[in-house]
C-alpha cells in the first residue's frame, strides 16, 4: 500500500467521500475487502459443518430414535469436516447406536 503525502490525503478523503456517499459505495482498503472475503469463507465453512452435523443427527434420530446426550455433546463439540465425513457415512451403514457411540469415541479420542 502506497502512503500519500498529508495534503493529497485530504485532498482525495474530500473528493471520494462525497462521491462514495453519492452511489453508496463503501470504500474498503485492499486488507478490509481481504478480511471480509476471509470472514464470509468462514461463514460459509461454519455453515457447511452445522448442516453436516444435523444430517448426521437427523439420520441418527430417524434409525436410533432419541439419542443420548454424550452423543450431542460429541457431535456438537466436532468442528472439523474431515470427521463430520465419516461420521456421516457411519451413520448411515453403522448397524447400531451403541456402534456409533464406540466409532464417535474413537474418532474424538485420536483427534485429541
Amino acid at each position: 500500500m502506497m502512503s500519500l503525502p498529508k495534503e493529497l490525503e485530504q485532498q482525495l478523503r474530500t473528493q471520494v467521500i462525497p462521491y462514495r456517499e453519492e452511489r453508496q459505495i463503501p470504500f474498503l482498503s485492499p486488507m478490509e475487502e481481504l478480511i471480509q472475503e476471509e470472514a464470509r469463507e468462514q461463514g460459509r465453512q461454519q455453515g457447511m459443518v452445522e448442516t453436516l452435523r444435523e444430517n448426521i443427527l437427523k439420520i441418527l434420530q430417524i434409525r436410533f430414535g432419541e439419542l443420548p446426550s454424550e452423543v450431542l455433546e460429541m457431535l456438537n463439540g466436532i468442528e472439523e469436516m474431515d470427521i463430520l465425513n465419516p461420521l456421516l457415512e457411519q451413520a448411515i451403514a453403522i448397524a447400531s447406536l451403541a456402534e456409533f457411540q464406540l466409532f464417535l469415541t474413537s474418532v474424538k479420542t485420536s483427534v485429541e
